[in-house]
């Protein structure tokens, strides 16, 4: 990392972040001067106590200084509270800020994005390299700014006593500098490697605990195992690595501290021998030097902090950092309904160079049923990603009300179309509030009803708590089925002038299909339907059927009008009929 990034980095965070709390860093800092002139004070308390009193026999500063020693230890207590709750609730503060710019950061970025980023390496951001910089901020800010008054205190009080013995006992110090900064950079690098590892281990996490089905069905426990072991080990492997650099400082202290020690005795021994200063002046010489130890190992312990803390925040400035064309432009309010045809005109569409759909044209007339058809890998997904526009890169046009899509807001694209997939998306909530996340405004009565008409309450109706029953993450107390119900009851509750039902129905019998289907006429009769179907038995009244071969369009017509000139689509027909007899 070059020394630019790492200023950018730093900048940031003080200028960005820190900056909007000056006031309680402001109260913060006076505290610590107090906390820190306290420190001070209490090594000057040494001299009189041993000179006036123990030495001079002196009755009524016997009475003041333990007095002195009382008042100064409440206010540094006092002080030592109210700095560090203060730059607590701005490290907090802080981090709630980023917490919350990642996140909103995360829920308007595209799905080329999503689909080239693990959903654990994003998490870990948000909780993993937050933790370090959360830790950063309290201990840098609170403990460079105390620890650096703490030792200009007690090395004014030292100066005080004997500036030449002063002299002595810091001459060891300067040798600490380079093994501290050499240490801390190392660290950085270290650190930014673990987080990284953290991540990809809260990915393989999440990948086996949602396919704990796929894991038990296939016998893979062993290896997911191995999988999660190799990450474990090489987490551990780093934080060794870490430990084993980042102790070195502790003795490396130990020993510049008591080479320190021992100058200042000797040379203090001669001073008094010598009658240039008293034992009251040494002893409270020495106690600073003692106490001025505590604070300077501290600060080189305090590099490594804060080298984390940057690790951290790099990986959460990246990430904050992503470029705009990966963002999506939502604005926060619905303007306009759109109602119309939809038309497709020269449509193209790659994944990662994987031509998808190939120049297709069609038309999904307003309020028509309209059916799409093919074979696995045709394109059929596709058309109703690009519709809701989770995808923009296409060539070709497509319009609604003769308006291109690509000049509409998403908010109104989006929010007028309701679509349910094969791959059912739930929450860890109760049937009810999934059902409401398609219209938040319903009222319950209406969740209630579209609950019936959907089928829910087939099921719902024999659970302890009916609709208000908790599912589980993504519905895995119930069956493929009902996961189903729910999602289309979720759909129809959003009542968007376009429903698209991409294979929506497909963990669904036959008898329990066509029912749902029917309802669906019914309910939303004038609307417009575009069905990506599992079984042609449901499409057979569409008023259109577009059938799709490798990204084109093989044919189009009615159920009867291709039963005779689609091969593609006999041959389906065909599959259909196989499947029902057995």
């Amino acid at each position: 990392m070059s020394s630019d990034k790492k200023q950018s980095v730093t900048s940031r965070i003080v200028f960005d972040y820190l900056m909007i709390h000056k006031l309680k860093i402001i109260l913060a800092l006076f505290m610590m001067v107090i906390s820190a002139a306290a420190t001070g004070l209490h090594a000057w308390l040494v001299r009189p106590a041993l000179d006036e009193v123990l030495i001079k026999g002196n009755k009524e500063m016997l009475f003041l200084i333990p007095i002195a020693i009382i008042i100064v230890t409440l206010c540094k207590g006092l002080a030592t509270y109210t700095h560090s709750y203060q730059m607590s609730k701005v490290a907090h503060s802080i981090i709630a800020k980023l917490q919350t710019q990642m996140f909103e950061k995360l829920m308007y970025l595209n799905m080329k994005f999503y689909n080239d980023s693990k959903s654990g390496n994003l998490i870990s951001r948000l909780i993993n390299d937050t933790y370090y910089l959360r830790l950063a901020i309290v201990k840098s800010v609170t403990g460079i700014i105390k620890d650096v008054l703490v030792i200009i205190f007690l090395l004014g009080n030292m100066f005080y006593q004997s500036w030449t013995l002063t002299l002595f006992a810091f001459f060891a110090f300067p040798l600490a500098i380079w093994p501290i900064r050499k240490i801390g950079k190392s660290i950085r690098k270290i650190t930014y490697t673990i987080q990284n590892e953290i991540a990809v281990f809260s990915n393989v996490l999440a990948e086996s605990i949602k396919g704990i089905r796929q894991v038990k069905a296939y016998s893979r426990e062993k290896y997911e195992k191995q999988r999660a072991f190799e990450t474990i080990s090489f987490i551990q492997k780093y934080f060794t690595k870490s430990a084993f650099i980042s102790n070195r400082l502790s003795p490396l202290m130990e020993f510049i501290g008591s080479l320190a020690v021992a100058l200042s005795i000797y040379a203090g021994g001669v001073f008094v021998l010598n009658e240039s200063m008293t034992t009251g002046q040494f002893m409270s010489f020495l106690v600073s030097l003692l106490l001025a130890y505590q604070p300077v190992k501290a600060l080189g312990n305090l590099n490594i902090s804060v080298q984390e803390g940057l690790a951290g925040a790099e990986r959460i400035f990246k990430l904050l950092d992503t470029s705009e064309k990966n963002m999506e432009n939502i604005s926060t309010e619905k303007t306009i309904d759109l109602d119309g045809d939809i038309i497709f005109k020269d449509v193209s569409f790659a994944y990662n160079d994987n031509t998808v759909l190939d120049k297709i044209s069609l038309r999904i007339p307003k309020g028509k049923k309209v059916a799409l058809v093919g074979l696995s890998g045709s394109g059929k997904s596709t058309i109703a990603n690009i519709i809701l526009r989770l995808y923009d890169n296409y060539s070709g046009s497509i319009s609604i009300n003769s308006k291109d899509i690509k000049e509409l807001d998403l908010t109104d694209v989006r929010n007028s179309v309701s679509i349910v997939t094969q791959e059912t998306i739930l929450f860890n909530e109760s049937i009810f509030n999934n059902i409401k996340y398609g219209n938040l405004e319903a009222s319950d009565e209406e969740i209630r009803l579209v609950a019936k008409n959907a089928g829910v309450n087939s099921f719902s109706e024999e659970l302890d708590q009916k609709l208000h029953t908790v599912i589980g993450e993504n519905g895995i107390k119930l069956s493929g089925g009902q996961r189903q119900r729910i999602a289309i009851a979720r759909a129809l509750i959003k009542d968007a002038p376009l429903l698209i039902m991409d294979e929506a129905t497909s963990s669904l019998d036959n008898i329990t299909e066509n029912k749902i289907h029917e309802t669906i006429n019914n309910l939303m009769n004038n609307k417009t339907k575009l069905i990506i179907a599992h079984r042609l038995s449901t499409i057979e009244d569409a008023d259109i059927i577009y059938v799709l071969d490798k990204g084109k369009i093989e044919s189009q017509g009615s159920h009867e009008d291709l039963i005779l000139k689609s091969t593609i689509y006999k041959k389906l027909q065909l599959r259909e009929q196989l499947e029902n007899e057995f």
